[in-house]
């Protein structure tokens, strides 16, 4: 789970360190890391999980990609995809479908992340 002090500033009033403790982190951890997963080998950005999620803020769901990364759950991969702001958003991976693709080449790699 993540430690309540990484969900509030350092020096944060009470009622913002109160509703810190509040938030129910690994819930929606286990949901935004399930919504990654399903994506597979192809993996996400970050509008995929925002749509796919769109019942829920964009921060809650936001924050908990720095957290899975740090649990070594997700993966974000050094390819891009264009979001629909149009910007190059990186692609968000699984761990255990990463490792599954440590065996191919960047081109089977990126035909695979592209659904080529």
């Amino acid at each position: 789970m993540t430690e309540v002090y990484k969900l509030h500033r350092k020096y944060a009033d009470i009622t913002s360190i109160d509703s810190a403790k509040k938030v129910k982190v690994s819930r929606l951890e286990k949901i935004v890391y399930q919504v990654i997963d399903s994506y597979g080998t192809s993996g996400c950005i970050q509008d995929d999980v925002l749509l796919d999620l769109d019942n829920y803020s964009y921060s809650s769901i936001t924050a908990r990609f720095k957290a899975l990364e740090e649990k070594n759950m997700i993966v974000r991969c050094e390819h891009t995809r264009k979001g629909k702001s149009g910007r190059r958003q990186r692609i968000m991976m699984s761990k255990r479908f990463y490792d599954h693709n440590d065996g191919m080449t960047d081109e089977e790699l990126q035909q695979g992340i592209l659904g080529v």
